[in-house]
C-alpha cells in the first residue's frame, strides 16, 4: 500500500481587500452618494444625449449602406443583374454536382483498396483542398494511407446536422 504524501499546511494571508471587502464597498457607495448630492450633474439628460448620439449613428449608418445600394443599383442595368444572378446559381448548381459525384466516389472504406489485404488504414493529415472541400462543400473528408503499401485514400462523407 502506498503511502500517501502529506501537504504542508500553510497559513494562507487573506488580502487586504479580501478581509476588508464589505466596508470599502460601504465606504464606496456613502462617497458615490454623497458626491451625487454635491454636484449639480444631470446625469439623466446627459445619458440621455449619449443614447441619441448613438441611435443617430445607427441611422447615418443605415442611411449610407442604403446609398450604397442604390448606387450600386443605378449603376448596373438589369441584364447584367440577370446575368449575374444565372452565374451565381450556375456556380450553386455546379457544387451540388460536386457534392454528390464525391458522396458517390470516396465512399466509407475499412481496408485497403489497392493490397485487398486486412491492413489497417491509418489517418493521416489533409491536405489544403481537403480542408476547403470540407468548409465549401459541407463535407466530412478524411485523408488515409495504407500500413503496407503506403497507397492514400480519400473517404468523404456528409456532415452530421
Amino acid at each position: 500500500m502506498q503511502r500517501k504524501r502529506k501537504k504542508s499546511e500553510k497559513k494562507q494571508i487573506p488580502s487586504f481587500f479580501e478581509e476588508y471587502r464589505f466596508e470599502i464597498t460601504i465606504t464606496s457607495m456613502i462617497i458615490l452618494g454623497v458626491f451625487l448630492l454635491i454636484e449639480n450633474m444631470e446625469i439623466s439628460q446627459t445619458i440621455f444625449l449619449l443614447l441619441k448620439a448613438i441611435i443617430f449613428l445607427f441611422a447615418d449608418v443605415i442611411k449610407a449602406i442604403r446609398k450604397l445600394i442604390y448606387d450600386i443599383f443605378y449603376w448596373l442595368e438589369i441584364s447584367d443583374l440577370v446575368g449575374v444572378v444565372l452565374i451565381l446559381f450556375a456556380g450553386f448548381l455546379i457544387a451540388i454536382r460536386t457534392r454528390i459525384r464525391l458522396l458517390s466516389t470516396y465512399q466509407k472504406i475499412s481496408e485497403c483498396q489497392q493490397c485487398n489485404g486486412n491492413n489497417k488504414l491509418k489517418r493521416i493529415k489533409k491536405k489544403l483542398k481537403h480542408r476547403i472541400i470540407d468548409i465549401i462543400l459541407r463535407l466530412r473528408v478524411y485523408y488515409y494511407q495504407c500500413d503496407n503499401c503506403y497507397k492514400k485514400q480519400l473517404v468523404v462523407l456528409m456532415k452530421r446536422r
